[in-house]
């Protein structure tokens, strides 16, 4: 979508996420002795049967982002190997890719049960490292963009336009207002955190603040990092690319960003792609790491 996603989010923000963390804060609040999160909130508001009924659905999607990420966990891990995602190419005893990946994710959901289940102290410590590195991105990214801009003189490499997206699958209204369910998705668990709130000191004034506080850092932070990818990345140039997928455009942007860095630094084209790998390597390992700790924890 490009800048034209921009709007989408400041809509589905205002309309959607602002006032579900406000609802969020003010169930914290008037029930801030609870200790069963969304469920004591629904007990408590509508009665047991709907409370268990949501409570329910809410874990049953786990399974499903589960059996997603499970495959998804081995994009970070190839990018972190070989520097790019090679999961499109393993071929294993006459497998396709795809066959590939889908046991790797089998075998990479045996493995985390069997860890898990002797404890998550050590995986709670990959989960803090995986969170940590995830969040440095974002000030890279940010600080990098910055720097790119002031060398090259304020010139993005994508055209800014607000209301046109350049992928030719978005040109329709239609089109363009299925990516809503992409944005709403976006800024979807902060609900998770409901089962904290017993355990926040002042519960009715920082439980609330603190998501209020989140909701509008998350809002503005989605928007700023579709601008400044546009300072490092041209869609036609990067991600016009029929490899390029929704698993991948992460580590693919950061590759971009390290060489578009090693361009504007006039390096050569050897170094620039140099720097590029790496912003991708590590940009696997941080999310393997995340991945890992995150998968483990909700097993």
């Amino acid at each position: 979508m490009g800048y034209s996603a921009i709007p989408f989010y400041i809509f589905s923000a205002l309309l959607f996420f602002i006032p579900f963390a406000l609802m969020m804060a003010e169930m914290g609040a008037a029930y801030r002795k609870e200790e069963g999160g969304i469920y004591s909130w629904m007990n408590n508001s509508v009665g047991p049967r709907f409370a268990f009924i949501g409570t329910f659905m809410w874990f049953s999607s786990y399974i499903i982002w589960m059996v997603s990420t499970s495959a998804k966990v081995w994009v970070p891990f190839s990018t972190f190997l070989y520097g790019s995602d090679m999961t499109q190419h393993w071929r294993i005893a006459g497998l396709e890719p795809t066959q590939v990946v889908g046991l790797l994710a089998v075998a990479w959901m045996i493995l985390v049960t069997v860890v898990a289940s002797k404890g998550i102290n050590k995986i709670a410590r990959i989960t803090a490292v995986g969170g940590i590195a995830v969040m440095c991105l974002n000030l890279v990214l940010l600080l990098v963009s910055i720097t790119i801009l002031l060398l090259n003189g304020g010139h993005f490499a994508q055209d800014i336009n607000f209301l046109a997206s350049p992928n030719p699958g978005y040109q329709s209204g239609l089109a363009m207002l299925s990516f809503v369910v992409f944005a709403i998705f976006a800024y979807g668990g902060i609900e998770a955190v409901g089962g904290l709130v017993d355990k926040t000191e002042n519960p009715e004034k920082n439980f609330a603040k603190g998501i209020v506080f989140a909701a509008i850092v998350i809002s503005i932070g989605y928007s700023l990092a579709i601008f400044l990818w546009g300072v490092s990345t041209n869609w036609q140039q990067v991600l016009s690319n029929g490899s390029v997928n929704l698993g991948n455009i992460t580590y693919v942007l950061m590759k971009s960003l390290g060489v578009t860095l090693g361009n504007a630094l006039h390096l050569s084209p050897e170094a620039s792609l140099s720097l590029g790998v790496w912003f991708a390597r590590i940009t696997g390992l941080s999310m393997f790491l995340a991945y890992t700790g995150a998968f483990a924890i909700h097993r």
